[in-house]
């Protein structure tokens, strides 16, 4: 691994010089979600900015990343300036819920325990997938959701010519570092890039676009280190396949659809959008748009989990709102999502029919080719049923510092249930 600072970071402020902010409040007068005037923007900022509270940003701010984008000053990241200010304002604790969403947290996590639920025929896939695959220009590595897919991606023709690598017991730190607070992502970002430093590799495509945009942005433009491969997004995988002319449409998507990016795609750029766009019309589907997209898009709300004063109702089931509203207004009946965390909260809404949801992973394997026999929507009973089980015990709380992980060495596991 290479680093791209000497400066030794310990928290989310560390990637940037704020001494450079001029307090125009340019990122959060454009911000999608929250459209402040210039008065209340200069007031805001000016709060973080001296570490005290930030009262509109502290109860309507979705987290996600659209701030970065608007601010002026090149480097400057007000998100995690946002971030860093939310977790210090938790009063030393944090609800369990959030850190029982790490993978690799010691005391337990859900995607171990979700894990544990899957049939022995897909855990001896999740065995194989530990073990590190031989020299390879490609391999596709698959994060903490995708694993849940397993049987169908060990067995898929798209990606046939891929060796898979995916230790259970790692991740792109993505909930970690949304939800939790920077040595929880730390941990489990070192224990990650220890695995990956065994790689004989040119590029690694990543499944999940949440894996892409935290391995290939987040990591050297926050954490200031970077991989020694190429990183490229499984959809960016598929179009040079189709370009090539080693992929040929046999299950056309013969629908009209929205997209609906995940809140990251202003990290990744037009390019990654634009890409989402071009793959989906070669699976045969005609794209609208909806009234916020592309490097604009809203986020699903989810990661208005990491607010501590989080109320569900007013906050993940409002940005439910806006998004079905949007697509009610478009011409489209159906989203697709290229999230899949999207997937999931969005599934899960008060205003969901999940006819009108496509996990575009899913539907692009199957317009290519591939059988989908085990969809993540059929999943969405046992991710219920794993949160009911430990319902009263969710919300209580923890005290910081959370539980280090372990960088090297055995971890909790779904196998030593």
């Amino acid at each position: 691994m290479q680093e791209t600072s000497q400066v030794v970071r310990t928290q989310y402020m560390d990637c940037c010089d704020w001494n450079q902010c001029i307090k125009c409040g340019d990122c959060l007068i454009k911000c999608p979600v929250m459209k402040m005037d210039k008065e209340d923007a200069i007031f805001e900022i000016t709060q973080l900015l001296k570490g005290e509270k930030a009262p509109t940003l502290f109860k309507h701010c979705t987290l996600c990343f659209n701030c970065n984008q608007y601010c002026p000053i090149e480097g400057l990241r007000p998100h995690e300036l946002i971030l860093q200010r939310i977790i210090e304002n938790r009063n030393g604790k944090i609800k369990k819920v959030l850190p029982y969403m790490i993978n690799g947290m010691p005391s337990g996590s859900f995607f171990q325990d979700l894990y544990a639920k899957m049939t022995s025929e897909e855990q001896e896939i999740l065995i194989k997938w530990e073990k590190i695959p031989p020299k390879s220009k490609d391999i596709l590595f698959i994060g903490c959701i995708g694993r849940l897919s397993c049987y169908d991606l060990e067995n898929s023709k798209v990606l046939e010519s891929l060796p898979k690598f995916s230790p259970s017991d790692i991740c792109c730190g993505e909930l970690a570092y949304r939800l939790c607070d920077w040595q929880s992502f730390s941990d489990i970002i070192e224990r990650t890039m220890k695995r990956f430093e065994k790689l004989d590799i040119e590029r690694m495509v990543c499944y999940c676009a949440s894996c892409f945009n935290f391995l290939s942005s987040i990591l050297p433009k926050v954490y200031g280190k970077k991989l020694d491969f190429k990183l490229i997004s499984m959809y960016e995988w598929l179009l040079e396949k189709v370009e090539s002319g080693e992929l040929k449409l046999e299950n056309p998507l013969d629908y009209k659809v929205a997209i609906s990016e995940s809140c990251y795609v202003s990290e990744l750029g037009p390019m990654f959008a634009d890409n989402l766009r071009k793959i989906y019309k070669e699976a045969g589907a005609e794209v609208v748009e909806l009234e916020n997209h592309g490097t604009e898009s809203l986020s699903c709300g989810f990661c208005s989990l990491g607010r501590s004063n989080i109320k569900v109702r007013n906050s993940i089931f409002t940005a439910h709102k806006k998004k079905y509203k949007q697509l009610k207004k478009s011409e489209a009946k159906m989203l697709a999502l290229n999230c899949p965390g999207c997937r999931i909260s969005l599934g899960l809404s008060l205003h969901n029919a999940t006819k009108k949801l496509r996990y575009m992973a899913e539907d692009l394997l199957h317009a290519f080719g591939d059988d989908v026999t085990k969809p993540l929507n059929k999943r969405m009973g046992t991710l219920a049923g794993i949160l009911i089980k430990r319902i009263f015990k969710l919300f209580k709380y923890d005290k910081y510092p959370l539980p280090r992980i372990p960088v090297e060495g055995s971890i909790y596991s779904w196998k030593d249930k």
